[in-house]
C-alpha cells in the first residue's frame, strides 16, 4: 500500500531555515514525525522504501529539477500519487511570486495530487489570496506581523490569525475529500 504522507514542497525559492520553520509548524499541528529528505536523493529509491506514517515529508530543493537518475521529483511523486502542500513565501510587496502558480499548474500537468497551497510568512491578505485563484489553505505566521485575516469556511472576513492547527485541520479535510 502506498502511504499517503504528504510531502512538504516549496514553490519558488525558499531558503532552508524557512522551509524548516515552516515545515516544523505544520508537523507539530499535524502530529506524527517530520521525515526529511532532499531533491539531490533518488525520488524512486526514497518513495520506494517509504513506510506508511502519521507525520508529514519535508522535501528540500527544486521538485521541478530532473534527477541525475531521471525524472523530476515532481514527476514521481505524480506517479506514486504522493499528496503534496505547496510552500511558497510571498514577495516583500505582499504579492505571491508567479511560480506558485506555475507549480500549481505543473502539478495538474503531472497529476500530482495537490493539497494545497500555504504562505510562509509575509502579511495574509484574503482579498489577494482569493484574486489569484490558487487553492489556498491558509498562513503560517513568520511572527513578524500581527494583524492577519482568514477567510473561513462560511465565507466570512476573521481578523483573528491563523493558527497552524486550523492551518492543519484544513488540509486534512482537503486531503479526506480528495481521495
Amino acid at each position: 500500500m502506498i502511504p499517503l504522507q504528504p510531502f512538504l514542497v516549496g514553490a519558488g525559492p525558499l531558503q532552508d531555515q524557512e522551509m524548516r520553520a515552516g515545515s516544523l509548524s505544520l508537523s507539530e499541528a499535524w502530529g506524527g514525525e517530520l521525515l526529511q529528505h532532499c531533491c539531490s536523493e533518488n525520488p524512486q529509491q526514497v518513495l520506494g522504501a517509504q513506510a506508511n506514517g502519521q507525520g508529514l515529508v519535508q522535501l528540500s530543493g527544486d521538485v521541478a529539477m530532473v534527477h541525475p537518475g531521471g525524472g523530476s521529483w515532481l514527476e514521481a511523486l505524480g506517479a506514486w500519487r504522493q499528496p503534496i502542500i505547496l510552500l511558497v513565501k510571498p514577495m516583500i510587496s505582499g504579492e505571491i511570486p508567479g511560480v506558485a502558480p506555475a507549480y500549481v499548474a505543473l502539478c495538474s500537468l503531472l497529476a500530482v495530487p495537490l493539497v494545497g497551497v500555504v504562505q510562509l510568512g509575509g502579511r495574509w491578505t484574503p482579498q489577494m489570496r482569493r484574486a489569484d485563484g490558487l487553492p489556498w489553505c491558509g498562513w503560517i505566521s513568520d511572527g513578524q506581523h500581527q494583524q492577519h485575516a482568514w477567510k473561513a469556511a462560511n465565507g466570512d472576513i476573521s481578523s483573528q490569525e491563523i493558527e497552524p492547527e486550523a492551518v492543519a485541520a484544513h488540509l486534512r479535510r482537503r486531503m479526506l475529500n480528495s481521495i
